[in-house]
């Protein structure tokens, strides 16, 4: 058994169909079909049914496809540890963050990461977390970092770290508190909020409803900085994660308020795909991203 029979069937399985598989790894349909079907010949076992619509894994197929992640990972890692013995990392790094991150985290990893390794090229795209994993698994990033929710099984999922929502007003809002505020405790507030489709949104949604949250007028806004120019501007507040507010904390546009109360968390976590593991660069940026990260964290406190 090939390395390369290997890579063809994570492509159709995870792809679901000979065509996009094949698009994939640079094959023809016919070609990538054909190596399956040997692999099927050859051990006397299904492992996919073929359909006009495309195709879905026997139970054979599913497990025959985590022994695949685990040898062609393995296979990968070891070409990638060869080529950092030659002490030079080089290559592209294409990486997914949402607005949380990039406002305070992206910035000093990417200087200290452009300083060390100057031959690897780095693109970072951001976006929500539902665009970011369609852009995972169509192969267009190395990896993204989003909110936890329930990844896609062709994912693989490494949590971050854990941080907690805050109420952010402007500095001239009626709220006047040197300290935690309870929410249920407050007038109906004006909420700028992000729209159902976001992760963040609906854990909102549900706090508010447990803990008997009433909320005044509510704006959808899936903008970041808007959303931030909007409450510096005016009486509507928003609720946003600690690292978000960062440059807010000495209260100059915005003040940021904790809740007290149940905690509403908010877990990072690292997506990539299931059959791919991280290049060395890959792994060299994310380890700048971590080290902001925990810095932001512990700043919050």
């Amino acid at each position: 058994m090939k390395l390369q029979h290997l890579k063809y069937f994570l492509a159709v399985f995870e792809e679901g169909s000979f065509s996009a598989g094949a698009q994939r790894v640079n094959a023809t349909q016919s070609g990538l079909s054909m190596h399956i079907r040997q692999l099927e010949d050859r051990y006397q076992v299904q492992l996919l049914h073929r359909s006009s619509t495309g195709v879905t894994p026997t139970e054979a197929g599913k497990r025959f496809y985590r022994d695949a992640v685990r040898v062609v990972h393995a296979a990968t890692e070891a070409e990638a540890n060869l080529r950092a013995l030659s002490g030079a990392v080089t290559g592209h790094v294409t990486v997914g963050l949402m607005p949380t991150f990039t406002r305070a985290v992206l910035g000093p990893a990417v200087v200290r990461f452009a300083e060390e390794y100057p031959n690897v090229k780095i693109t970072v795209r951001e976006a929500y977390s539902s665009e970011l994993s369609r852009q995972i698994l169509a192969g267009e990033l190395d990896f993204a970092v989003v909110p936890a929710f329930d990844v896609d099984v062709r994912l693989r999922a490494n949590l971050m770290g854990s941080d907690q929502e805050y109420l952010v007003v402007s500095k001239d809002s009626p709220i006047k508190s040197d300290g935690p505020v309870h929410l249920a405790d407050l007038p109906p507030l004006n909420l700028v909020l992000p729209s159902p489709e976001n992760v963040r949104r609906r854990k909102i949604d549900q706090y508010f409803a447990t803990n008997g949250i009433e909320t005044g007028r509510l704006m959808e806004l899936d903008s970041m900085f808007s959303t931030l120019d909007l409450v510096a501007r005016s009486d509507w507040a928003t609720i946003l994660p600690g690292i978000m507010c960062l440059p807010d904390l000495k209260g100059e546009r915005r003040r940021v308020i904790p809740f007290t109360g149940p905690r509403l968390s908010v877990d990072y976590i690292r997506i990539e795909p299931m059959s791919v593991p991280l290049s060395d660069a890959g792994q060299a940026f994310y380890g700048f991203l971590m080290d902001e990260l925990v810095s932001a964290l512990d700043e919050l406190g």
